[in-house]
């Protein structure tokens, strides 16, 4: 049987689908649809990642036309897992958080989201998938639409600044992006990732080349919500609806962080790019920064949504220093991480977004005590704290470990300290949530809402799958730090 159509499921489908949502408006069946979607791309997605056991990749040239003439679709090592991990944790949320939704918008309006969420989906998929430089672009431009009206949905009318401020910021991002793709497109005469790397090759151009891979890097890290292009992503975390929330904190940074590994790595050349002590330079000083400023922002910070946002920021430098090193140990531990930290953030966001809607915010305040009346969901939480920090038997210990020892076996100890320190200062702002959920004294004006005890069997469904797969990829890491290496050695060799 001809599986080379694989790669494209999960972009054209949702595509096709979105529409359909527009027109028919009604909220259960659009869920369904959704629903339906989102099984089909995990399930491709799955078997996808089967077909890569006999083989190292899967291309489809969509419409017959090869490449540099025609958009190419590949799926490797790299983005199989990555693929795999969106769509599951896409259906998960929908299957089984989607209850949400009545709490966080109008049930006229529900039909809406879930065309905006599948538009998101559908870019965030194809940027995955494509191996075409603009075509990347267009994915982008089409999660990016998406994502605009899915943070403009939230019931806050601070939602609506939000998502302008999203939009204005990921506009910029774009333009940097599309005109590195045009000086490339220039300088080569071709879109195809890999058509590029090989005219690269021969092409004695590096001020033009390094421009362009310039103007690449600075929109993808705008995208990626790196310190100084933050500021985006606390306020989007805030104000967005739970679901959204939930999905951006899981997979929206790390899809960004995906392309710029694959532009750095398979498009650009990065023995000339991260050879040069000005770019090595850049990449170490983001990763610290972002690090340093995350961890203590995080700890001042006084809504609990905004301070793991936050934390989502000093998480990303631990990628990019992993990226920053360019060895194959080093980009395991980053490329591992992806997983590691979607799958805690999904479920930390999950109990964080289900605590703020039964108590109608997210504050500090708010939370005070919250241990003494949701003892099993504190638990859990503080549960995703533990991966935060790295605490052994969580999915944060595995990946920082691996980045740790590639640090220290590279003679690069300034930078494994400032590993340990982050887990330090992690430490620091989740005893904070510790401290204030279990020592804390209860605010008497926080009316619990007990009609969301309906929404907690879904949620402690979801919670108990999420669980799973965090326990089974900290003992087995198959999964993660196998596919991972696997990944490595095919973007460095």
């Amino acid at each position: 049987m001809n599986t080379d159509f694989l790669p494209i499921i999960p972009v054209v489908l949702p595509l096709a689908v979105a529409p359909f949502c527009l027109l028919i408006k009604h909220s259960m069946f659009c869920w369904w649809l959704t629903v339906v979607v989102m099984l089909v791309s995990c399930t491709t997605s799955f078997f996808t990642l089967g077909q890569l056991n006999t083989q190292n990749e899967l291309t489809y040239p969509f419409g017959g036309w090869e490449a540099p003439v025609g958009i190419e679709y590949s799926i490797d090592h790299l983005n199989g897992v990555l693929l795999f991990f969106i769509s599951s944790i896409g259906l998960l949320l929908t299957l089984l958080y989607s209850g949400s939704l009545r709490w966080d918008l109008k049930g006229s309006r529900h039909y809406f989201f879930y065309t905006a969420f599948l538009l998101t989906f559908a870019g965030l998929a194809g940027v995955i998938a494509t191996a075409d430089a603009f075509n990347a672009f267009v994915f982008i431009e089409i999660s990016s639409l998406g994502t605009y009206i899915l943070v403009a949905l939230g019931k806050d009318k601070r939602a609506l600044l939000a998502s302008y401020r999203y939009l204005i910021v990921g506009t910029i991002g774009a333009t940097f992006f599309v005109l590195g793709v045009g000086i490339l497109f220039v300088l080569t005469g071709s879109l195809n990732f890999f058509d590029i790397s090989n005219r690269l090759e021969s092409l004695e151009q590096p001020a033009a080349h390094f421009t362009a891979m310039s103007f690449i890097i600075i929109g993808l890290l705008i995208k990626s919500a790196v310190f100084p292009l933050h500021a985006w992503l606390p306020a989007s975390y805030k104000y967005a609806p739970a679901l959204v929330t939930c999905f951006f904190s899981a997979i929206s940074t790390k899809v960004s962080l995906y392309l710029l590994i694959r532009m750095l790595f398979d498009v650009g050349n990065v023995n000339s790019l991260i050879g040069r002590p000005i770019i090595e330079d850049i990449f170490f000083f983001l990763a610290l920064i972002s690090i340093f400023f995350g961890s203590f922002a995080a700890y001042f910070e006084t809504d609990i949504k905004k301070l793991f946002a936050y934390s989502s920021i000093s998480q990303v430098g631990i990628i990019f220093i992993g990226i920053s090193v360019a060895t194959v140990d080093g980009l395991t531990a980053s490329l591992a991480h992806f997983i590691n930290h979607g799958l805690t953030k999904g479920f930390i966001f999950a109990i964080v977004c289900f605590l703020g809607s039964a108590l109608g915010e997210t504050t500090f305040k708010r939370f005070s005590g919250i241990g003494r009346v949701y003892p099993v969901l504190s638990g859990l939480l503080v549960f995703g704290c533990f991966s935060l920090i790295g605490v052994p038997g969580t999915p944060g210990f595995i990946s920082k470990f691996t980045l740790i020892s590639s640090l220290v076996g590279s003679g690069n100890f300034i930078l494994a300290f400032s590993v340990l320190l982050l887990s330090i200062l992690t430490v620091a702002y989740c005893w904070r949530i510790v401290e204030l959920i279990y020592f804390g004294e209860p605010d008497v004006n926080s009316a619990i809402r007990r009609d969301n005890e309906i929404q907690i069997i879904p949620l402690y469904i979801l919670l108990f799958v999420l669980s799973v797969c965090m326990i089974y990829v900290s003992f087995d890491t198959t999964f993660t730090i196998g596919y991972a290496k696997i990944a490595a050695e095919q973007l460095l060799f």
